[in-house]
C-alpha cells in the first residue's frame, strides 16, 4: 500500500510541474528535479532485504548513475539552446548518458 502513496505523490508533483511551468519555470526545473524515484526505490530495495548494507551498496550506484544523468541534462540543454530540435535533443542527451553509463562500466566504476 505505502508503494501505491509513494508512486501516487510522483504523479502529484508531475501535474505540478505541469500546473507550475507557466508561472515559474525556475520552480518547476526544482519540482522535476525532485528526487523521487530515487526514495522509492531505495525503499523497495530496503523492504525486500531489510539490509542496510544491501540497500547502502544500491544507494552508491544510484549516486554514481547521478553523474551520467547530469551528463543528459547538461547536453539536451546545450543542444535546445542551439535550436537543434528538441526530440534531437533528447537523443542527443540519452546518447551522452548512455556513453558515460558504458565507459564507467567499461572503466568498472559501475558493477
Amino acid at each position: 500500500m505505502d508503494r501505491w502513496v509513494n508512486i501516487g505523490i510522483a504523479w502529484l508533483i508531475i501535474a505540478a510541474v505541469a500546473f507550475i511551468q507557466e508561472r515559474s519555470r525556475v520552480l518547476a526545473g526544482i519540482l522535476a528535479a525532485m528526487p523521487l524515484s530515487i526514495p522509492l526505490a531505495m525503499w523497495i530495495v530496503y523492504a525486500e532485504t531489510r539490509d542496510l548494507e544491501q540497500t547502502a551498496h544500491f544507494t552508491r550506484a544510484t549516486f554514481l548513475a547521478l553523474i551520467p544523468s547530469l551528463g543528459f541534462v547538461l547536453a539536451a540543454w546545450l543542444l535546445l539552446a542551439r535550436r537543434v530540435p528538441f526530440g534531437w535533443s533528447l537523443v542527443g542527451g540519452y546518447a551522452v548518458w548512455l556513453g558515460v553509463l558504458l565507459v564507467w562500466r567499461w572503466l568498472g566504476i559501475l558493477r
